[in-house]
């Protein structure tokens, strides 16, 4: 349990909301960073970059996410449960290199909807002190939703440079880069994923506000004050996570029509404000969100999609419906309701047994997001356990393996029946299936579950001072 002291505040919270990013300074001395640093020259040296096995190899690295102020951090945004993904990799950003192009980070080569609730969030460490020219790592604030650059000056560039030990912990899905390095100086960041295992009950900060209000200190970025409002509620445990239909005035529910049709703006920062729009509107707006999945444009769709999302349960009638429909002629379009029902959670599990029908979809779009939405709906635990099983077994797609995994580790204790499948997926070939697998069986931690877990981590285990120069 995390001192509450080292728990983010609202304000930063609302910034991380708004920015999608906030800064995290720990007290380590100068000289432990010195060491780290020093440590990882001589692995690129002698090793090069040896990517996820990098915290292993520098152990000391791990004191970082031992520190209260960084599991304060993310206990804030992921909950208390929250877990570090098997890919770490060390940025290596040479003196005179002409940096990176802007980007999102993919799920390992498969890309899926975008969650706008936080399910994740990623952690750039620098190990050594960090100046404009040296080619830090370039955040776009306020993009987290974006699935679209538009390339003007609506876009503000923000370059992360600090100290030594300086920490960013960024929403998953920011747009981002490493800048030139204009300097004489190597530049070295590392990148660690972590993942929120259950949807917040509770405000996991220190909250001492129900009502959302933006930052203090605003950079010039979109604005998005619904969806933030949406955000907030959903990370303070509400039900629904939408506005309440008394906040919105009778002048804003005749703009319906107005909203609707902007579901299909160009300019996305319009579309994703029409959805949310929409969603604050409730049982009013579904009709209107729903014409808006058969959309021509799957921009217009997914501005629905995260609509609907954001409706919450009053939404799932008319979801379920269009799930059990077998005259939709987009079948990617039930990897977009099976989304939804993700998004909202525990109280869509009468979709279960339609998503589990429709795992049979030769689509690997619809077939990964029906995986991702049977974790987080969960019940009935004897109909999403078996099939989350076959699909960690038997799928063909590694990512959807993996979510499988993921899913199975999100219900925890309750899927002990699991334990067979997840002792086979151990020796998957997909290094990331294996390592989720592993979780799966701690979160589980049954007699059953560490007597497969444990032999499995004994022979995998790591000697961080086993090298090329030293063998044994």
């Amino acid at each position: 349990m995390v001192d509450s002291k080292y728990l983010l505040t609202d304000e930063q919270m609302a910034q991380f909301i708004t920015h999608g990013f906030v800064v995290l300074n720990t007290d380590f001395s100068d000289d432990f960073h010195k060491s780290v640093l020093q440590k990882m020259n001589d692995v690129y040296a002698t090793e090069g970059n040896v990517g996820n096995n990098i915290l292993p190899r520098i152990p000391e690295i791990q004191q970082f996410f031992d520190h209260p102020t960084v599991q304060g951090g993310l206990t804030s945004i992921l909950g208390p449960d929250y877990i570090m993904h098997a890919h770490r990799h060390g940025h290596f950003n040479v003196a005179g290199s002409k940096g990176m192009a802007w980007h999102k980070d993919n799920y390992w080569g498969n890309e899926k909807l975008r969650n706008h609730h936080p399910w994740s969030a990623m952690i750039f460490y620098y190990p050594q002190d960090v100046t404009e020219d040296m080619g830090p790592s370039g955040l776009m604030p306020g993009t987290q939703n974006h699935y679209q650059l538009t390339g003007d000056q609506s876009e503000h560039k923000l370059s992360v440079c600090g100290k030594a030990g300086t920490m960013a912990l960024i929403a998953y899905d920011i747009w981002h880069t490493a800048m030139p390095n204009f300097s004489e100086k190597n530049r070295f960041m590392l990148k660690f994923l972590f993942f929120r295992l259950e949807a917040p009950k509770r405000p996991s900060w220190n909250n001492t506000r129900t009502e959302w209000m933006r930052p203090q200190q605003m950079l010039p970025i979109p604005d998005h004050d619904l969806i933030w409002e949406h955000t907030w509620n959903w990370l303070s445990g509400s039900s629904s996570g939408t506005s309440s239909e008394s906040s919105v005035d009778q002048a804003a529910k005749r703009q319906l029509n107005a909203y609707q049709q902007q579901l299909s703006d160009p300019n996305e920062v319009i579309a994703l404000n029409a959805a949310y729009a929409l969603a604050a509107m409730g049982l009013e707006a579904i009709p209107a969100l729903i014409d808006g999945l058969d959309n021509s444009s799957p921009a217009a769709v997914r501005s629905a999609a995260h609509g609907l999302a954001a409706v919450g349960s009053p939404a799932i009638p008319s979801i379920v419906k269009a799930l059990n429909s077998r005259e939709i002629n987009n079948r990617e379009l039930y990897g977009h309701l099976a989304f939804i029902l993700g998004e909202i959670g525990s109280e869509a599990s009468e979709a279960v047994p339609g998503l589990i029908e429709l795992l049979q979809e030769d689509s690997r779009f619809v077939r990964q997001h029906i995986i991702e939405a049977l974790g987080l709906i969960q019940e009935p635990y004897e109909l999403t356990i078996p099939a989350l099983c076959d699909r960690l077994t038997n799928d063909s797609v590694p990512y959807i393996r993996f979510m499988a995994g993921l899913s199975l580790a999100r219900i925890g204790k309750e899927a002990g029946e699991a334990v067979p499948a997840l002792k086979q997926a151990l020796n998957d070939s997909n290094r990331y299936v294996s390592a989720i697998a592993a979780s799966a069986l701690q979160r589980i931690r049954s007699d059953e579950a560490l007597d497969v877990l444990l032999p499995f981590l004994q022979t995998a285990r790591w000697c961080p001072v086993t090298t090329v120069e030293s063998r044994y």
